[in-house]
């Protein structure tokens, strides 16, 4: 019937769009977020990177390089979502379990100066602000930012 069918896709595309962050699928948009943050060239990576640890937990240092990049987004995401988060709550957030050999697994929480050090650099970025009533909120602006990644993160129409 249609001879080009190629703009009813491209509106299938405006259609099923992601608006929000909470629209997007949250793997694809916490990479895309990550390559925004590391070509914008704002967010400073402090110099300990390659070598701490994420976690008491853990044996090792992450094997990625931006591993950083993509734990601000990750932590941009989850303000963004869940509301008013300190650095605790990041830390409860990304803990998992510790190998204690042929003892028992027991939860262990995530680094702490990991959780303020991106805090830190989200709010040089802008992206989120402390609140009054503690922990980290995100700002207007970092609200804009991140819908604004999120509009062109590409959804996969098996996923619909």
């Amino acid at each position: 019937r249609h001879r080009n069918v190629s703009w009813i896709i491209s509106l299938q595309n405006m259609v099923n769009a992601p608006r929000t962050v909470k629209d997007a699928p949250a793997n694809e948009f916490v990479i895309s977020l990550a390559q925004y943050f590391r070509s914008s060239g704002k967010m400073e990576v402090p110099q300990w990177v390659d070598i701490v640890k994420t976690a008491t937990y853990k044996e090792h240092a992450p094997y990625d390089p931006d591993w950083f990049y993509i734990r601000a987004a990750s932590t941009a995401r989850k303000i963004y979502v869940h509301g008013r988060m300190g650095v605790g709550a990041l830390r409860k957030s990304y803990s998992g379990s510790k190998n204690n050999g042929h003892n028992k697994h027991h939860r262990a929480i995530g680094s702490g100066s990991v959780a303020r050090a991106v805090l830190k650099q989200l709010e040089s970025v802008g992206v989120i602000e402390k609140d009054g009533k503690g922990g980290r909120v995100i700002t207007a602006s970092g609200m804009r930012d991140l819908d604004r990644i999120a509009g062109r993160v590409k959804v996969d129409h098996k996923m619909i």
